[in-house]
């Protein structure tokens, strides 16, 4: 498992900084014109796209950026499949690109990417980063005045912190990684999963997990006080937090990743898809993008403008260096035995 660790950004959250509004603009209209699709996970994190990347790439470039959503790795593989492709660009996870390298998805032309920032570690073949986070232990506060969960221990422990936990409803979202953390397994042995007792772990609080299936469910569950705590999604945890839901991050072994985009095999406008992705990798819309919704930039010049409810929901250094990333070989080689185990337990 590589051993990487979370680099804080510029603008480090210790050091923060009232959030400003600026115009989305940057550069006169015009240009090529044309346009591509670009397909995302929808929601609060896609509008911040709207707002950090495809508005002022298009008024820029004058290439205009459709949206579509939800990610589908099932519908890229028919549309590739059938020679039918309608998408140029895709959002999803990194070991997706791994695994489909040159087949689903297209492999980059370096010389055509502009890299100037980018932790080159977090780059492949195929993929290039669009941000970090974490998952992340979130309880609201209104359940546990007085003392909430410090630890995926605790999210296992019933009796010391009764209520509903929250998880997505998908073995790749980070519930076996915490289910052994929970059970006492330090982080550098997590890999390979050892899914049996991963199972048994979960099957100890199975009466008291809401299984959730979208960020928008997330969102809700959390909002409404159907969850007291849950295996979250940062960036969405803060959208909660903005409209008043006390909810506090525990940043005590969080399971790091980052998503990607890449360009799908045989897409029409490929010229386009360079374009946007150098535009999106540049430090401004980066930092951008971080001001939109708590997900921390993957270009090390990135100077985002943060407040301090933002920076409380930024994974940039809060952890003291218990945590780790989600080991994205592993998950290349072993995501459909995981997806199937899982769907077989969660269905019990």
């Amino acid at each position: 498992m590589r051993n990487l660790r979370f680099r804080a950004f510029a603008a480090a959250a210790a050091v923060v900084v009232a959030l400003t509004a600026s115009a989305c603009g940057g550069g006169a209209s015009g240009g090529s014109g044309g346009s591509l699709v670009f397909t995302g996970a929808g929601g609060a994190y896609q509008a911040a796209q709207t707002r950090a990347f495809f508005e002022p790439f298009s008024a820029s470039t004058g290439i205009k950026v459709k949206q579509d959503s939800p990610i589908s790795y099932p519908k890229l593989k028919a549309m590739v499949d059938s020679k039918n492709v309608s998408w140029d660009i895709m959002e999803g996870y990194a070991y997706f690109a791994h695994a489909n390298c040159g087949t689903y998805v297209e492999k980059l032309d370096r010389s055509k990417l502009d890299l100037t920032g980018v932790e080159t570690e977090l780059v492949s073949d195929c993929a290039v980063p669009i941000m970090k986070s974490a998952f992340t232990l979130v309880y609201n506060k209104k359940s546990y005045p007085t003392a909430g969960p410090q630890s995926w221990a605790d999210f296992f422990d019933t009796k010391k912190f009764p209520g509903k936990r929250g998880i997505m409803n998908f073995a790749n979202q980070g519930p076996l990684e915490i289910a052994l953390l929970g059970d006492g397994v330090q982080p550098k042995d997590i890999y390979p999963i050892d899914y049996d007792r991963a199972f048994r772990k979960l099957d100890s609080i199975r009466e008291s997990l809401v299984f959730l299936n979208t960020g928008a469910e997330q969102e809700q569950a959390m909002a409404s006080g159907r969850v007291d705590m849950m295996l979250s999604w940062p960036g969405r945890a803060y959208e909660v937090a903005t409209k008043g839901v006390d909810l506090v991050a525990v940043w005590n072994q969080p399971v790091f990743y980052y998503d990607v985009v890449y360009i799908v095999k045989g897409a029409k406008n490929q010229d386009a898809a360079y374009k946007f992705l150098n535009f999106m990798l540049k430090p401004e819309q980066q930092a951008k993008l971080t001001e939109n919704i708590a997900y921390a930039p993957i270009n090390t010049q990135a100077q985002p403008k943060i407040d301090e409810l933002r920076a409380k929901f930024l994974p940039s250094g809060q952890d003291n260096g218990t945590g780790f990333w989600n080991d994205q070989e592993w998950w290349a080689k072993n995501l459909d035995e995981a997806t199937a185990k899982w769907t077989q337990w969660a269905a019990r």
